[in-house]
């Protein structure tokens, strides 16, 4: 086409021009293009329109005009609008001929992708809340460079602008409560519904993990809800088919078995909904063993190190999803066996984050350190991980009996948090933060690090749920700043029992050690204590976990995330 218009005005050209003495003199002169950018170069974003229109001169109705992209003409007209389907450098060319010649630009076009404001509600899609009560909602929105506001409508009414809003729970309906971000190039919203119920009418939850228990013989056990409602008038009954008793008037009940053999344990709670009692009923089955009984003794065969990860569940974390993949649970433990067993750090990401491993014989409980976890930690550098431990006490193989805690030096102190819960929400996008909330009021997010970490997601992958809890127990942090100006963060050691700590009492390995190097800990499994904190004897242990124990961060180095390279057996 384009040769057709040339061939044209080639021949008008002839025809048109004036002959003195056999010599063609034009008349006029070539076109001139005047673009409407100084530098020739023009930005659009990724949908939206552009228009060059250029001023032009010595031209008229006979001047033709060619945009070509790709050598391929995309208009023959004196502007042309461009809408571009994807970010990237485009170039255009544009020819203008007249009966004079032809004057040609090249044009230079930037596409970007369009700022669209993501924004994360932490909060779950449903949720019921009391008469009179209050909850302080908390959004996440992704960082860009176009100014953005952030409005909060309940039923669709506007209520509160910024990062937070404070819900009161004023009167009995139901309500939508959606957090929107707008900038100039969009906006995105998320939402939650709320229920406000009378308290009388309020779901009560009482929920265990299982109602399949296992024990030892004369070793207490403690049988406790996994989520239960607060605030409620509620009597709780518990006995068992040994000892018949009323044993317990708290929502747990901790049972010491006195025989082996089967066991059952009954469990109601009775709570007043209006003049009417609503009863809940749970029955409990502990199969109780004879201690030692499933104890595996090591072999010629055997090796000292972790030969199985039985459940790799991180928190959040810049490390998870960065230098490996895995979509399913499944695969998540497989590469995590891998990376330890070619000396490669396993990342636990923030509070909570725990693997656990098995290994091909039971662990005796010895004199002084039985086993040792492999961290990262060096001198200005720990990240404590709490150290588990369990024994296989129903012989399954499978560690779904009791963990139980190894004490270290922060053990009892006040500051130490047993039972403390995090529970993190999956982002609304690529490259936002994580936000979290506690069960002590306290929230939060895992801070998105695309300095150095740059994966879509810091959210576990195979993780399918929108949202989940970790559980253990919290250090209180010991990371701080050290010139006040965010350039160097310190991350002291604790005194002694925790992986991935730097510690002069129980470090098995001498020098200074690096982000990259494995720094041992030791641990005795004398050190294992009960749900109440005392002492408990155990002749050997199968099973390890390894959890992150501390809930903060540190700047530009992030969260504070145990590290692991490998869990081995020293006897």
């Amino acid at each position: 086409m384009v040769k057709r218009i040339f061939a044209l005005l080639s021949m008008a050209l002839i025809a048109l021009s004036c002959n003195k003495d056999g010599v063609i003199v034009a008349e006029g002169g070539l076109p001139e293009i005047a673009l409407d950018s100084a530098t020739g170069i023009y930005t659009v974003k990724v949908g939206e329109q552009l228009t060059i229109a250029p001023t032009y001169k010595n031209v008229d109705n006979n001047t033709a005009y060619s945009w070509t992209i790709d050598g391929v003409v995309v208009s023959v007209s004196d502007s042309y609008t461009f809408t571009p389907q994807q970010a990237g450098e485009v170039f255009i060319s544009l020819e203008v001929a007249n009966f004079y010649g032809v004057a040609s630009e090249q044009i230079r076009v930037d596409v970007t992708q369009l700022q669209i404001p993501t924004v994360t509600l932490a909060a779950s899609e449903q949720m019921s809340l009391a008469v009179g009560s209050t909850y302080l909602f908390r959004a996440s929105v992704k960082q860009v460079t176009l100014p953005t506001t952030v409005l909060w409508t309940l039923n669709g009414e506007v209520v509160s602008e910024g990062f937070g809003y404070l819900f009161e729970a004023k009167q009995v309906g139901n309500y939508t409560l959606t957090v929107t971000a707008t900038n100039s190039d969009g906006e995105h919203s998320d939402s939650v519904d709320i229920e406000v119920l009378a308290e009388s009418d309020m779901p009560f939850v009482w929920q265990f993990e299982s109602d399949m228990l296992h024990s030892v013989v004369g070793r207490e056990i403690l049988i406790a809800p996994t989520a239960v409602s607060e605030g409620v008038d509620v009597t709780y009954y518990w006995s068992s088919s040994n000892q018949p008793e009323d044993a317990s008037r708290q929502s747990y009940y901790a049972y010491t078995p006195r025989s082996t053999g089967r066991h059952t344990i009954t469990a109601t709670a009775s709570v007043l909904r209006g003049d009417e009692p609503m009863v809940v009923s749970k029955m409990f089955t502990l199969d109780v063993y004879a201690e030692g009984k499933f104890y595996r003794e090591a072999t010629a065969a055997s090796v000292a190190e972790c030969n199985r990860v039985y459940d790799y569940t991180p928190a959040p974390g810049q490390f998870i999803g960065d230098k490996y993949t895995a979509t399913t649970p499944t695969e998540a433990c497989t590469v995590a066996l891998q990376r330890m067993q070619k000396s490669q750090y396993v990342s636990l990401g923030g509070f909570g984050g725990y693997i656990v491993v098995g290994f091909d014989h039971s662990i005796t409980n010895g004199e002084g350190y039985d086993f040792a976890v492999a961290g990262n930690s060096f001198n200005s550098s720990s990240e404590p991980g709490i150290v588990w431990v369990m024994q296989d006490e129903n012989g399954d193989g499978e560690p779904n009996d009791t963990w139980y805690e190894l004490a270290g030096s922060e053990t009892g102190k006040s500051t130490t948090i047993r039972n403390y819960a995090v529970t993190y929400y999956r982002p609304s996008g690529a490259g936002m933060s994580v936000q979290w909330v506690d069960n002590m009021g306290g929230s939060g997010e895992i801070a998105y690090l695309p300095t150095y970490h740059k994966q879509d997601y810091y959210y576990p992958e195979w993780i399918a749920a929108d949202s989940y809890t970790l559980r253990g127990t919290r250090l209180e942090p010991r990371n701080y700043d050290k010139y006040g100006n965010g350039a160097m963060w310190i991350q002291p050691p604790y005194d002694w029992g925790y992986a991935d700590n730097y510690s002069s009492i129980d470090r098995l390995a001498e020098g200074e050690g690096s982000e990259s190097t494995a720094m041992p800990n030791g641990f005795d499994i004398s050190k294992a204590i009960d749900h109440s904190g005392k002492s408990i004897e155990l002749g050997f242990v199968d099973f390890v976990k390894v959890q992150t124990a501390c809930n903060t961060s540190s700047g530009w180095l992030g969260e504070n995330s145990t590290e692991i390279f490998g869990i081995y057996d020293i006897k």
